[in-house]
C-alpha cells in the first residue's frame, strides 16, 4: 500500500471487511483514470481458488486487468507497467 501511495496511486484494500464476496481481489488500485485489481499470494506455492478465478474473470470481462502477485518486487513491476510508470 505504501508503495502504490508513494507513486500516486490510490490503493484500496476492503478484504475482510465485510463488503466483498469470497475470492475479490485483495487490492483495487486507481491511478490516472484507470482500475486494476491485485490479488495477493505468497510465494509458497499457493494456487488460485475456484472463486478467486471467478473474480478474475469477471473483471477481465469489463477490461479491467487483474493479477495474482507473489512479492513486493512483482507488485511494484505490475503497477508501474499498467500504470506506464
Amino acid at each position: 500500500m505504501r508503495l502504490a501511495k508513494r507513486l500516486g496511486l490510490l490503493p484500496v484494500n476492503i478484504h475482510g471487511s465485510g463488503w466483498s464476496n469470497k475470492g475479490f481481489p485483495d487490492l483495487l488500485v486507481f491511478g490516472k483514470g484507470r482500475v486494476v485489481a491485485i490479488e495477493l499470494k505468497a510465494d509458497s506455492g499457493y494456487k488460485p481458488q475456484p472463486d478467486q478465478i471467478v473474480w478474475r474473470n469477471r473483471f477481465l470481462r469489463q477490461q479491467i486487468p487483474h493479477h495474482f502477485v507473489k512479492s513486493l518486487p512483482e507488485f511494484e513491476e505490475t503497477i508501474r507497467k499498467e500504470f506506464s510508470l
